[in-house]
């Protein structure tokens, strides 16, 4: 995967340390299917190195923020402008707002600038890429816009203290919508609620959060204290429940192999399965190309040990 050097946006980085931002919303509430609240704390203080590249998917969805917002204008026949500022919150300090663009209202003012710390304009933009993956993500109202992304325009419409946000959104590169999101005063102080509890209780008194996935308690309790152990009813709890759903997830998983034995017997030597002009399966030949550790570290050891790449973590195994 390329990655981009790009001094910006270490900056934008760097900046996220001081407060929540719109992207970190989702997260701190669990609606984050890409971060963790743990692992937000964790970058919140420091404990996370701040890379100096962006991945792919990010270097082109900001290159592509600007084709966004150009088609917006065409398309609505309203002007946008940048505002190359952090936004924050006049009671709420740790409330910050990065807005891809604010919408100039005429009736308001000829263009878009700070005035006494508020906006002169009530509607901003926000301009989105996704995939062709997740289109089915996206439907036709406002109703279907994924929280990830309702959360972020009500907290940036709550920081700008204005009343709409406009969510435009290009997926797959050829496929173009907008969503008309008006600004909802009690969820935002939900949000504010929710976020501020976030920012002091974990972020500025160092206390982490829960761990929410198992990832996050690996990395935690990264190891273990020799000789130890621990006798409680409600981990023992825990772990019946645990092999319980296991054996029927083996089993489940046993009925499946049947199933694939008979699909596979009843293909036999073709290559597609149609349920009339639907094609609901196929059946390919494919080759793969794969390096024998074994014999590739008896015939040349010292080229196996060069190239080998030893990880650790803690592993949960149930008796």
């Amino acid at each position: 995967m390329n990655a981009f050097l790009n001094t910006e946006h270490l900056a934008w980085l760097e900046s996220r340390k001081k407060g929540i931002g719109g992207s970190d919303v989702a997260a701190i509430l669990g609606l984050s299917k890409y971060k963790s609240p743990y692992q937000l704390w964790l970058d919140k203080t420091g404990r996370t190195e701040v890379e100096d590249t962006q991945s792919e998917p990010a270097y082109w969805g900001n290159e592509l923020e600007n084709v966004v917002a150009k088609e917006f204008q065409k398309r609505s026949g309203l002007k946008v402008q940048r505002v190359n500022k952090t936004l924050v919150h006049p009671d709420y300090d740790f409330a910050r707002a990065n807005i891809d663009r604010a919408v100039i209202n005429p009736e308001i003012s000829g263009n878009v600038r700070l005035k006494n710390g508020e906006l002169t304009t009530d509607h901003i933009l926000e301009c989105k890429t996704a995939n062709q993956y997740l289109a089915k993500l996206w439907g036709d109202d406002v109703e279907s816009v994924p929280d990830y992304y309702l959360t972020q325009c009500q907290w940036y419409m709550g920081i700008t203290q204005t009343q709409k946000c406009s969510l435009a959104v290009l997926i797959g590169g050829q496929k173009f919508l907008t969503y008309e999101i008006a600004y909802d005063h009690e969820l935002f102080m939900m949000l504010i609620e929710e976020c501020g509890k976030f920012w002091h209780e974990h972020v500025l008194a160092d206390v982490p959060p829960a761990p929410s996935t198992f990832d996050d308690v690996t990395h935690r309790w990264s190891k273990h204290d020799p000789d130890t152990s621990i006798d409680d009813y409600e981990l023992t709890t825990l772990i019946d429940e645990y092999k319980s759903l296991s054996a029927d997830i083996k089993e489940a998983d046993e009925e499946l192999k049947s199933l694939k034995t008979k699909i596979g017997t009843h293909i036999q030597d073709k290559e597609i399965v149609l349920n009339g002009n639907k094609r609901i399966a196929t059946f390919k030949y494919q080759e793969r190309t794969t390096i024998d550790s074994k014999a590739l570290k008896t015939a040349h050891p010292e080229l196996f040990e060069q190239f080998s790449k030893t990880s650790s973590t803690r592993v949960l195994r149930i008796n």
